[in-house]
This record gives structure tokens, C-alpha cells and sequence, in this order.
């Protein structure tokens, strides 16, 4: 409820601007971290290598569902080279990319797929150039 509901005037304004603080303070890193510029391949992999940063989530560019399935050795998915940190908001932007239909990905049919969709049976190598080709479309790797 706002301030402003609960009492008028200036207690109401006094109010509100305390909402509106905790909230900067809550999401304030999540929002600045998605405002980062493209990054190269080696400093995301450094960052993700350090202590954890607010408003960032360490990803991995072959998704761990390939380890899990046994398709691709758990060494490999959780290995520095596969892990990168990203801003959490583009990371839940490249979660919907993997999801949505894309032309640069074709079925058997010939119809458009999901880059998840195509990646089923691929190796280590093509999942991570469509992984590197994910982050730089959500602009996080240059």
C-alpha cells in the first residue's frame, strides 16, 4: 500500500519516499549491473571465478542440463572455462531466448526451433558456440 494511502499530507510523502528507498536498495545492483556493456569472454569467466556479486548470477554457456542428463561429463560443464558471470536481469532475458523460437535454428521439419530444442543430442562444441552466440545476443559478451 503507499504512503499516501495510509496517511495524507506529508507523513503520506515521508512514507512513500521511504518505499521508494528500500526498493532502490532491494533491486537498485540488479538494475545497475543490466546497464553493464558487453564483456569480453575472459572477464566474464574471471568474474564468475570470485566471490558472488549482487545483481549478478554465475551462468554456464553449456547449460547444466547436459551434464545432468549425462550427455556432456559434469567436469567439463562445471569447469572455469564454462562458467561466466552476468547481470541477473540478462540472464533471465538469455532463459527466454533459449526458449523462443528462432530461424537460425531448423528442425528436421524445416521449421523454426528453440535453440534449446536444437542443442538435444549436440556435442560440447556446438552447444557452446550456440551458448557464446546467446550471450552476445543479450548483449553480454562482445
Amino acid at each position: 500500500m503507499a504512503g499516501e494511502d495510509i496517511a495524507g499530507g506529508p507523513v503520506g510523502l515521508l512514507l512513500n519516499a521511504a518505499q521508494i528507498a528500500s526498493w532502490v536498495h532491494d533491486y537498485g545492483p540488479y538494475i545497475q549491473a543490466s546497464l553493464d556493456a558487453p564483456q569480453s569472454l575472459e572477464d566474464l569467466q574471471s568474474a564468475a571465478q570470485g566471490p558472488a556479486r549482487r545483481g549478478y548470477d554465475v551462468h554456464h554457456i553449456v547449460e547444466q542440463a547436459s551434464g545432468r542428463s549425462g550427455e556432456i561429463p559434469t567436469e567439463l560443464i562445471d569447469s572455469g572455462e564454462n562458467l561466466v558471470s552476468i547481470p541477473i536481469l540478462r540472464h533471465w532475458e538469455l532463459n527466454s531466448w533459449y526458449q523462443t523460437p528462432d530461424p537460425a535454428f531448423i528442425d528436421g521439419d524445416g521449421n523454426p526451433t528453440t535453440p534449446r530444442e536444437y542443442l538435444n543430442g549436440k556435442g560440447y562444441d556446438e552447444r557452446r558456440r550456440v551458448g557464446l552466440m546467446g550471450l552476445r545476443t543479450v548483449g553480454v559478451l562482445k
